[in-house]
């Protein structure tokens, strides 16, 4: 495992060398953060407001009431609106993954970039076709998730083993995309290449996968105590302002460390 020891301390190495650098990429990953819950503002407002509407119209609905055909056509345009407000959901959340995954390849395109130069010690270049390469992985991997939320969504139940095994479920495959994800965008600022990418990713993700998988848990390891410490000192002021510092300084070093070990497997 000298692998794992030795690029932790290299990863800190380059942290701490490349300061310049590190702002930009923590800069990027905050406006990302930023974008992400405005978006998420923006979109829930007008879900809740969809919410109240379709409950009251629910609410005023009586089948029952039908009598003649003035009362049914009442019922009719009471069911239109109803279905108007339906389509007007499923369309805001479309608008939230659509913000989403653009907030994502565009801020976090850069931070990825920004953790290249870091080590590999380049110059700073933001080429068209590797952001148009960055949209394409991204592409694969947000519809994967989708993929999942449908799964999940076709499958709701009132069974009490059903939900908890779509919870299951869930957890597992979110895990798994995240994974090799991860390990797909590091292959990317190394091969150049969307299908060596994803190759890689699934072929050594496995292969390797004692040595990436303990990377990773000590990244999330190193989250954990971060977010515990926060939940210890959280009443303390301004220190939800330092914690937002450090995560967003590991969530990038995370990065750094995560290239490096897939620059020797």
């Amino acid at each position: 495992m000298r692998i794992i020891y030795k690029n932790f301390i290299k990863s800190w190495e380059l942290f701490f060398n490349n300061k310049k650098y590190i702002l930009l990429g923590i800069l990027s990953d905050f406006l990302f953060f930023i974008a992400i819950l405005t978006s998420w503002f923006f979109v829930s407002n007008k879900l809740i407001q969809n919410y109240d509407i379709l409950q009251g119209m629910a609410n005023s609905i009586n089948p029952g009431g039908v009598t003649n055909e003035s009362s049914l056509n009442l019922l009719s345009g009471q069911l239109d609106a109803i279905n108007s407000v339906i389509k007007s959901i499923y369309l805001n959340l479309f608008l939230l993954v659509l913000l989403v995954f653009v907030s994502f390849v565009l801020f976090e395109s850069f931070s990825w970039l920004i953790v290249k130069i870091v080590v590999n010690k380049e110059k700073l270049n933001f080429r068209l076709d590797y952001f148009l390469r960055f949209v394409g992985l991204s592409s694969v991997w947000f519809l994967l998730l989708l993929l999942v939320f449908f799964i999940m969504l076709m499958g709701i139940s009132e069974d009490a083993n059903i939900i908890a095994g779509l919870k299951v479920f869930a957890i597992a495959c979110f895990s798994i995309i995240c994974y090799f994800a991860i390990i797909s965008y590091s292959y990317l600022l190394r091969e150049n290449k969307i299908w060596k990418a994803m190759k890689n990713a699934f072929a050594k993700g496995i292969k390797k996968i004692y040595v990436l998988l303990p990377v990773l848990i000590i990244i999330l390891l190193i989250l954990f105590i971060i977010s515990s410490l926060f939940g210890i000192t959280y009443q303390i002021p301004f220190m939800f302002f330092v914690f937002t510092i450090i995560f967003l300084l590991i969530y990038i070093w995370a990065r750094v460390y995560l290239l490096l070990v897939v620059r020797e497997i």
